[in-house]
């Protein structure tokens, strides 16, 4: 554990993780069958599920490689996690039950194949289509309840008497090599037990779309092993399937992994070899923490307590911002290497990547430290990646990549802040209520205005943030659309004239701007933290100081006065008005 904490890819480390995921998978199966025997006897009894697992059992005598690839399969385990959960909370074996447990066969199928082993099944066939996992689906002239057999090399089906010879099933595998490593990956767009994320799977790839993926899978491998040896060498052990997803409606990539499918990295085909690269590393941390989830608590369970975090929109619990820094933990250490790879041209993305998320990651384990919600063993992983994250600080970075990635770090935590910290009325409506009576500000009102995280509505992420990190990731781009208002141009992405302002780094434009449009729309987020943002230069002047320290603090009273009087008034102002309470908190 403390070996991973720091980021690190030791084989033998992933090889234990594998085994007791390996372990997992095979209680989970014969809680299958043994929960289906104790409450569904006669469904049991006609799918033969005893006969099931005794065909495992002869493929783990004749090849045991093959068994522990079977036991270790993505698909068993989510298969597994949910019929168990169907079938102990199920009162009567329905039709869609039964097809469930009926999918066990399926498994020991897959390894007899594999194994060379001959064996006589009951399955299920739903829609003419026979899915063994593994293998690409293979189209049968019937639908219904089957006997899939293999006897001397040949597949058979039996169905309502009638036999089918039936072709040797193809694998789905997608097999690369590079420095002498190989990964080997199911591309499964078939396994119905597979299509559980939250972004859509692509279905039935082409033959044109296999290639396409073969080939960036490739060109991902290539980097990987050429520059991140030791990840490469242990993705190569522990990721056995690849879900191939649909990119996002603007074209994004999207990934995503599940605690219950230990081995499969869900993603949509990246534009570039590097994306898919960095993705993989991404999503394979997230691979190791389910697996790290599995053997120790790191995080005591939750009391509805949310916290910020940097590659999101929304606030997160403890467990999904623990996902997150890990997850970015890895993306840091791929960075920290990589920037030293990429052409001139990109160099300045490579380091202000590294700077950015190696930054955002260490801000966010400090949280959790201090958040009461890690386990003694959850505690000792968080210091050990702080400790790692500190080292790596140190790394030089070039100016212009640390400006840069830092204004985009600070626009999505103000932005954020501005959306989702609510403070306690009460204060909030006493420091108004100076502010009308024209008292200076209490200095104890300032100080001990209690803050809480809340969820807010889902909105669309703004365009700001998108181009401020296209700034240093595409420069080119990032030029090209600031040069034009025009349907490909800023006016495109309904950005003000304050943003665009900004943008061009024109910061006396965007700070007038930003203040009238405050006076104009005084409840909009994104105002608020772009004026912040446009105060950079401006720390010595009091109130732009405290403007970007306590942005809630000053939205929320800015706010409370507008409720109260209906008017709007210079957030400048009220940001010199609050400052002066700590001016004269630290005199006395």
């Amino acid at each position: 554990m403390d070996q991973l904490a720091r980021g690190g890819n030791d084989v033998a480390t992933m090889e234990r993780l594998c085994e007791a995921e390996r372990s997992k998978h095979l209680l989970l199966f014969h809680g299958v069958i043994d929960e289906a025997a104790r409450r569904f006897p006669a469904v049991h009894d006609e799918l033969e599920l005893t006969g099931v697992w005794e065909s495992l059992g002869r493929v783990q005598w004749k090849a045991p490689d093959v068994f522990g690839r079977i036991v270790q399969m993505p698909q068993l385990g989510a298969w597994a996690v949910d019929c168990l959960r169907s079938v102990t909370q199920a009162d009567q074996a329905t039709p869609a039950l039964r097809e469930d447990l009926a999918r066990a066969g399926t498994f020991a199928a897959a390894g007899c194949i594999w194994a060379g082993v001959d064996f006589d099944l009951p399955l299920v066939v739903p829609d003419a289509r026979l899915v063994i996992p593994g293998f690409a689906a293979i189209p049968v002239p019937v639908q219904g309840d089957v006997r899939l057999r293999r006897r001397s090399a040949r597949l058979e089906m039996v169905a309502g008497g009638a036999l089918s010879v039936l072709s040797e099933p193809v694998p789905l595998r997608v097999c690369v090599r590079g420095r002498g490593l190989s990964l080997s990956v199911d591309l499964d767009d078939t396994t119905p037990y597979l299509d559980r994320y939250r972004h859509r799977r692509m279905n039935r790839l082409s033959p044109l779309e296999i290639r396409r993926w073969s080939k960036r899978i490739e060109g991902a491998w290539r980097i990987l092993t050429e520059h991140h040896p030791d990840t490469a060498e242990a993705m190569s052990v522990s990721v056995q399937t690849i879900v191939p997803l649909r990119p996002d409606l603007a074209g994004s990539t999207v990934a995503a992994t599940s605690p219950a499918v230990f081995g499969a990295i869900a993603t949509s085909l990246a534009a570039d070899d590097l994306t898919l690269a960095e993705t993989l590393v991404h999503e394979f941390q997230h691979l190791k923490l389910c697996g790290i989830l599995d053997l120790f608590p790191l995080v005591v369970p939750g009391d509805g307590a949310l916290f910020y975090a940097p590659w999101r929109d929304d606030p997160r619990p403890a467990r999904g911002l623990l996902h997150g820094a890990y997850a970015y933990l890895g993306v840091t250490r791929f960075w920290q290497v990589q920037r030293w790879q990429m052409p001139p041209d990109q160099a300045l993305r490579g380091h202000a990547e590294f700077f950015r998320r190696c930054g955002e990651t260490r801000e966010v384990v400090k949280d959790l430290l201090v958040s009461g919600r890690l386990t003694a063993e959850g505690r000792r992983f968080a210091e050990a990646a702080e400790r790692q994250l500190r080292r790596w600080q140190r790394d030089g970075v070039p100016d212009t990549a640390c400006r840069l990635a830092s204004a985009a770090s600070y626009e999505h935590r103000t932005t954020w802040e501005a959306r989702h910290v609510s403070l306690d009325p009460e204060p909030v409506a006493r420091l108004a209520a100076a502010w009308n009576a024209g008292r200076t500000p209490d200095p104890a009102e300032c100080a001990s205005v209690r803050r809480r995280v809340q969820p807010a509505h889902q909105r669309p992420a703004h365009a700001r943030g998108s181009l401020l990190t296209m700034r240093y990731a595409d420069p080119e781009r990032f030029r090209e659309l600031l040069e034009e208002d025009g349907p490909d141009g800023w006016g495109a992405l309904r950005l003000s004239a304050a943003d665009v302002a900004l943008l061009r780094d024109d910061m006396p434009g965007a700070i007038n701007a930003y203040r009238a449009e405050i006076c104009r729309r005084p409840a909009e987020p994104e105002v608020w933290s772009g004026l912040a943002m446009a105060l950079a230069d401006s720390m010595t002047d009091p109130a732009a100081a405290f403007l970007r320290r306590r942005i809630p603090l000053v939205f929320a009273v800015h706010s409370a006065i507008h409720d109260i009087t209906g008017s709007r008034i210079d957030p400048l102002e009220l940001a010199g008005w609050l400052a002066g309470a700590e001016v004269t908190e630290s005199s006395s």
